[in-house]
């Protein structure tokens, strides 16, 4: 994505999810506001040296970042 500050809506579990991209110091960052008004949730592609992954910032909602990070990616990959 070319434009910094698209918004893309996607739907995750029956929720209509808003990913915007930022790039934050050389970092692409997503934050993911959610429709059921639950809290915000920033995310990053990550790696652990071996594999990449990802991961919440700050951490703690895991299972939500890698299942999100995917629909990012696959949205990603369409758009190309």
């Amino acid at each position: 994505m070319d434009n910094q500050n698209e918004i893309f809506e996607l739907d995750y579990h029956a929720v209509k999810i808003k990913v915007q991209e930022i790039l934050i110091a050389n970092q692409t960052v997503f934050r993911v506001a959610f429709s059921d008004n639950r809290k915000p949730l920033a995310l990053v592609r990550t790696t652990n040296g071996t594999s990449h992954f990802w991961t919440s910032v700050p951490e703690g909602r895991q299972r939500e970042a890698e299942e999100i990070g995917d629909l990012v990616a696959n949205y990603i990959k369409t758009k190309q």
